[in-house]
């Protein structure tokens, strides 16, 4: 038997080897042609030497494909897998202060806690505050500047004499069925004694109502940091299924508590760009890949049982006595594009249910022209499922081709848009962000944003649009985790624009969200402003006045809300 073995093989030895040398250069031939792939895109080879992508790269077939869900995310295979072997790990902090963009809280909580030591409830700022306009005069003309003042008082009706209160004001006006069809976003100025004054531009005609609202007093305001001043969040638990099958409890950095200063964990962070994500080390003592992550969240214990008595410890969202003055504004200065608005203006406002940019009278309101704008363009948006949200109702707008993995249970999965004819060439690609992403799925379907920024093959210069945002999933840790991302993001794009400066990069702004949570809405909301404020080719879609007009009572704008934002967004990549 063996020697028939032996002779046929030899009779056959030609073919094998034929066979043998076709395998070599087939395979020869994909990693030229992977390789000459990634050397024809300047910044891998400028930012990232190709001896160290082999560990990361995807087959040319997905990454280089424009059809592909995972077109460009050469980054995906790492995620999930440990860098390092179980160890104590020492946490580094953030040298970026947050508190340095909010010098008025920061002062108002060193005097509230010298005023009132004891923490009395009966001294926080309640929603018997009152409001008043700066004149008696009831009647106004377009063109005026509304002037109200405030004034903070608490439980006992005395005033209070150190600002940092979370007021929110609008001016609207509502159609004889209730509808909302006018409304501009109120400035508000703290000067830091208990009193404030509000500002508004009159920009159109009719009887509107002010409206003020206590979203959070000075004193809520300062357990929401103490409860976000660590990095862990333990409300939320999350869980990852690792190779071996066993399961064991992760986030960002678990020895920010005490009862994990003593156990050995598993690192798996992105090496790439620093971000950290650790899992405790399990019972068979081994780092293995994770194939899954699960998010469980323990509302009951504390400290998130103690933020859920915000309601009834702070009054949030309590409407102020005075609230709800009626002015008449009649026609005097028209509105037109050569006014000067007020510094304080804001950025959008409505009008007979239509939004106008104060900075752009002229929207884009034509689905054709839409068309026509976005011809030729490629789309990526990354971040949360708002972002997606954006996603879908773009493909649906303009019937393009949805491809990529199920999403039905797993939102984050990458999506690709396309054009389903010849006649416009639209591209849209969806990415989620990096953990905590407080969705289950692989980790393959949790890019982080840098990484995905790092991925992007530019085919024709000026033609690419970056939209990304973040924040939601990470409002309830430490804000260093925050900004240290956001900083990681603004390093992805400096690198990007070394070798494709006429790549336009748009920063989605937060919602507002009528929620105890609000105000670290807004912390997130002035940190995003900051940090990619100034820089070239990057805007910012400004959604705080929108939503200020239109509060939401859930993350996720719906309805005409999310029709408003988005052509917001196209009137944006339109005109920039």
């Amino acid at each position: 038997m063996l020697q028939n073995c032996v002779k046929w093989f030899m009779q056959k030895k030609q073919l094998f080897a034929f066979v043998v040398a076709a395998c070599f250069y087939v395979v020869l031939f994909a990693c030229m042609y992977l390789n000459q792939s990634l050397e024809n895109n300047n910044f891998v080879k400028q930012n990232y030497p190709l001896k160290l992508l082999p560990g990361y790269v995807i087959p040319p077939s997905e990454s280089l494909d424009p059809f592909s869900a995972y077109y460009g995310l050469i980054y995906k295979d790492k995620y999930g897998q440990p860098t390092r072997m179980a160890g104590i790990y020492k946490s580094e902090k953030c040298n970026f202060t947050w508190k340095q963009y909010f010098p008025l809280i920061t002062s108002s909580i060193k005097k509230y806690k010298i005023k009132n030591t004891a923490r009395n409830p009966e001294a926080f700022t309640w929603n018997t505050s009152t409001v008043i306009l700066g004149t008696n005069v009831k009647k106004f003309q377009v063109g005026d500047t509304l002037v109200a003042h405030l004034q903070a008082k608490d439980r006992s009706n005395r005033n209070k004499t150190f600002g940092g209160d979370y007021f929110r004001a609008r001016l609207i006006r509502k159609a004889p069925d209730g509808a909302l069809t006018d409304g501009i976003a109120c400035d508000i100025k703290d000067h830091l004694n208990g009193s404030y004054t509000l500002q508004v531009p009159l920009l159109m005609a009719g009887t509107f109502t002010l409206e003020v609202k206590l979203v959070l007093s000075l004193e809520g305001i300062a357990g929401l940091i103490d409860f976000t001043s660590m990095q862990n969040h333990k409300g939320h638990n999350y869980s990852a299924k690792l190779q071996t099958k066993e399961i064991v409890e992760c986030n960002v950095d678990l020895n920010i508590y005490n009862g994990y200063e003593n156990k050995l964990m598993c690192d798996y962070g992105n090496p790439r760009n620093g971000e950290t994500w650790f899992c405790n080390l399990p019972p068979s003592g081994k780092c293995s890949p994770i194939t899954w992550v699960v998010i469980n969240y323990q509302f009951k214990q504390p400290p998130y049982s103690d933020k859920a008595q915000f309601p009834k410890r702070y009054g949030t969202l309590a409407e102020i006595v005075g609230s709800g003055i009626q002015i008449n504004v009649s026609n005097g200065m028209e509105h037109n594009e050569s006014n000067t608005f007020h510094a304080s203006s804001p950025s959008v406002y409505l009008h007979q249910g239509n939004w106008i940019r104060t900075s752009d009278l002229k929207m884009i309101k034509s689905k054709q022209d839409f068309r026509m704008c976005l011809d030729h363009k490629q789309v990526y948006m990354f971040g949360d499922s708002t972002i997606r949200q954006f996603f879908h109702n773009l493909a649906n707008r303009f019937s393009l081709n949805v491809s990529g993995p199920d999403n039905s249970k797993l939102w984050q999965q990458p999506k690709t848009a396309r054009s389903k004819d010849d006649n416009s060439n639209i591209t849209l690609y969806y990415r989620a962000h990096g953990p905590p992403l407080r969705n289950p799925g692989p980790p393959s379907s949790r890019p982080y944003i840098s990484d995905s920024i790092d991925g992007i093959r530019v085919v024709e210069q000026g033609q690419v649009y970056v939209f990304f945002n973040i924040g939601v999933h990470l409002l309830d840790y430490e804000t260093s985790l925050y900004v240290r991302r956001l900083l990681g993001i603004k390093e992805a794009i400096i690198r990007h624009h070394k070798s494709f400066p006429n790549t336009k990069f748009i920063v989605r702004g937060m919602n507002v969200v009528e929620s105890m949570e609000e105000w670290l809405i807004l912390r997130y909301e002035t940190l995003l402003r900051e940090i990619f404020k100034n820089m070239s080719n990057v805007f910012y879609l400004n959604l705080w006045d929108l939503t200020t007009v239109i509060p939401l009572n859930d993350y996720h704008p719906k309805g005409s809300v999310l029709e408003k934002e988005v052509l917001l967004l196209l009137n944006l990549i339109c005109k920039i």
